[in-house]
């Protein structure tokens, strides 16, 4: 969802940007359990918290669709190449490179991610989806 103002010329501000009404990890999966995979890791940390879920190429499509319903279209795709803007988002958990996806979103003092990671035998991928608190103080 985002909170759009319209003015009288036409011209239109963004206001914030949130992708759902609830920030919690556990939240987030629950709208994913009705899709396959093979692994699942939890970490928690300083930043915030994530997982990884491995699940077989075949079922890519199926996690796009869902990732983008809840989160957006993606701020990276794989055919487009790392930006420093992009690079900025994503330094509290890693990089991500030329052939990852990278979706965005934020809510309340929260960002939230989503990164697929193709694996080079082209057999599986790794999801990466983070919920990392704003440092507000």
């Amino acid at each position: 969802m985002q909170n759009l103002s319209i003015f009288a010329d036409g011209s239109i501000i963004l206001l914030t940007t949130k992708c759902f009404d609830t920030m919690e990890l556990i939240d987030l999966l629950a709208k994913l359990k009705h899709l396959n995979y093979a692994q699942k890791k939890y970490h928690v940390d300083r930043h915030g918290e994530y997982v990884q879920l491995v699940f077989a190429s075949k079922h890519f499509p199926a996690w796009m669709e869902s990732i983008a319903a809840l989160l957006g279209a993606p701020v990276k795709t794989a055919d487009q190449p790392v930006t420093a803007d992009v690079i900025a988002l994503t330094e509290d958990f890693g990089e991500i490179f030329d052939h990852q996806t990278l979706y965005y979103c934020e809510i309340d003092h929260h960002r939230i991610m989503a990164m697929f990671w193709p694996w080079s035998n082209q057999e599986s991928i790794t999801l990466k989806i983070m919920i990392l608190k704003e440092d507000i103080g």
